[in-house]
């Protein structure tokens, strides 16, 4: 091979060009001189971190970024902000996909060893849904109901999430120790709650059922584990739904528990897993899932038994409004599947739990499509609007 040994005899003898050597004899199809620079030719990548937002410059949720002719994509998070390393250099278009939005596409220029941050703003396709509206805590449904309205009507002491959360209390004695007329008696590593100088112990409820075999230990359960706590000093004050029987009065005071519900932890996706979000995508695709085009008869709330969430506890006090557009897949069993729920925009990041929490415990009907009930798509909005029954707490 006179025409490689040419090229090759002034080169370093590294393994390198041992290896090209070898490839080049083998196949004699390229000039050594284009294979070598092809191996020198470093490939030029800079760095792409944009952002996503709605016409009212909110962040956007889940969109999907594609950059020029490459398969993979990055996907917008809570931020609306999306990150792509090794992105080739030069001019290319970033195609911005959302469903319930109209695609948006724009040309950048990637600088090698650079970073740019493009901003891509989404124009919502007109929606026939009507928003669910949360009007201050009138209308409130499910087990905290009751617990918000006695709070607004006065009558005792309240500690809400928040309340309990900014405390931090390590038992429940430490809390209750807070509490006007509470008086804590040690006895060796055991606290006894006492109300208003009583003797006897006051009667607890937990979840609407009341504790009557005997005096319960307080400091047994973990204060950060109830979503609610009412306290009362007499019988005087003490609920009807809360009152005594022959065993055990209210006389001595009344503390009433309510336990969290099982909240959404938010769980870091492993690798090969995929958000809400893209496995609607996903869905789609595969046509196991449609869009509210594609169906005879949408999907829809059951208006029978409709499920408002609770106004967070930060904004209701503060009177602060509200919006947040959920987006999630409507089974044929007339029930979200959970698994897809997301939130599409919202103004306050404090309105996702309640907004999922209101969505797990809602019906629907669901969408039919050539005669035979589907599963659909749906995007629900929440408008959360302040009214005057809230009442500043101590």
């Amino acid at each position: 091979m006179p025409h490689c040994s040419s090229h090759l005899k002034n080169l370093r003898a590294t393994r390198r060009w041992r290896v090209a050597l070898a490839a080049c004899a083998a196949t004699a199809l390229l000039p050594c001189t284009d294979l070598a620079a092809q191996v020198a030719t470093p490939v030029l990548t800079g760095l792409v971190k944009g952002t996503v937002l709605t016409e009212l410059r909110r962040p956007l949720v889940g969109a999907q970024i594609r950059f020029g002719s490459a398969v993979d994509f990055a996907e917008s998070d809570d931020a609306g902000q999306f990150t792509a390393a090794k992105v080739s250099a030069g001019a290319m278009w970033l195609r911005v996909r959302r469903i319930g939005y109209r695609p948006e596409s724009l040309l950048v220029t990637v600088v090698a060893g650079q970073s740019i941050e493009p901003t891509v703003t989404m124009s919502q396709i007109a929606q026939n849904i009507a928003a669910v509206k949360v009007i201050g805590r009138r209308d409130m449904t499910g087990p905290m109901a009751g617990f918000y309205k006695r709070l607004q009507a006065g009558g005792g002491r309240y500690f809400t999430q928040a309340d309990i959360e900014k405390r931090q209390p390590n038992r429940m004695s430490d809390l209750l120790r807070s509490v006007p007329g509470i008086r804590i008696e040690s006895r060796g590593l055991e606290n006894k709650v006492r109300i208003r100088g009583a003797r006897c112990s006051p009667l607890v409820w937990i979840d609407g059922q009341g504790l009557f075999a005997a005096e319960f230990d307080l400091d047994a359960v973990d204060p950060r584990s109830f979503e609610g706590i009412e306290v009362y000093s007499g019988p005087a004050s003490v609920p009807m739904e809360f009152q005594g029987n022959q065993r055990m009065s209210s006389s001595c005071g009344t503390i009433v528990l309510w336990s969290r519900r099982g909240e959404y932890r938010e769980k870091k996706l492993k690798k090969g897993e995929v958000t809400p979000a893209a496995r609607i995508a996903q869905l789609l695709e595969e046509a196991t899932v449609f869009t509210a085009t594609d169906v005879d008869a949408g999907a829809r709330v059951d208006s029978s038994m409709l499920v408002r969430p609770i106004y967070p506890d930060s904004l209701f006090d503060a009177q602060v409004a509200g919006e947040l557009i959920a987006e999630f897949v409507v089974g044929t069993n007339g029930e979200a599947v959970m698994e897809t729920f997301n939130s599409i925009t919202t103004t306050h990041r404090a309105l996702v739990e309640p907004v999922r929490r209101a969505v797990r415990e809602q019906r629907f009907v669901p969408a039919v499509r050539k005669g035979r009930v589907v599963q659909q798509v749906m995007q629900l909005p929440f408008t959360f609007v302040p009214d005057s029954t809230a009442r500043r707490r101590r």
